[in-house]
């Protein structure tokens, strides 16, 4: 900052002033901060067709990619994203409650995952695999 500042004779304008006065301070700091920020703004515009659209018809939750992967889904996909947030739920809950986390960080240690089937809980689940083999020694 020592070359700026023997360069440049605007430079030391601005550290003079800003010393001496908390408003010329705040207005410099939010013009360093906000002059950054629309510049961005200006250059994301420029290169992104899909934005330029949106702002112009008004959206901003979704993007044409999301309602077609969207229309595109099937009633498989359905299940597993309700399956899915069942499942993180769960997991949320059981972390919340403080139950079942030394189980289940052990099990991943050794490579395992003990998934849940349904609503509950993983406190004593046991692996996919492992629930398998159980029910086929069973069967046979």
């Amino acid at each position: 900052m020592a070359w700026i500042y023997e360069k440049s004779r605007l430079w030391r304008i601005i550290v003079a002033t800003t010393k001496e006065s908390p408003i010329a301070m705040a207005g410099f700091t939010i013009f360093a901060c906000a002059t950054p920020y629309y510049l961005g703004q200006l250059v994301m515009q420029g290169t992104n067709k899909e934005m330029r659209s949106q702002k112009a018809e008004g959206e901003t939750a979704k993007t044409p990619l999301e309602e077609q992967l969207r229309k595109r889904m099937t009633s498989d996909h359905k299940m597993m994203a309700r399956a899915n947030r069942e499942r993180l739920a769960v997991l949320l809950g059981e972390i919340e409650r403080k139950e079942g986390g030394d189980q289940r960080y052990a099990a991943s240690l050794d490579g395992r995952s003990l998934g849940t089937h349904s609503v509950g809980t993983t406190t004593g689940a046991r692996t996919i695999k492992d629930a398998q083999r159980s029910d086929k020694e069973r069967s046979s």
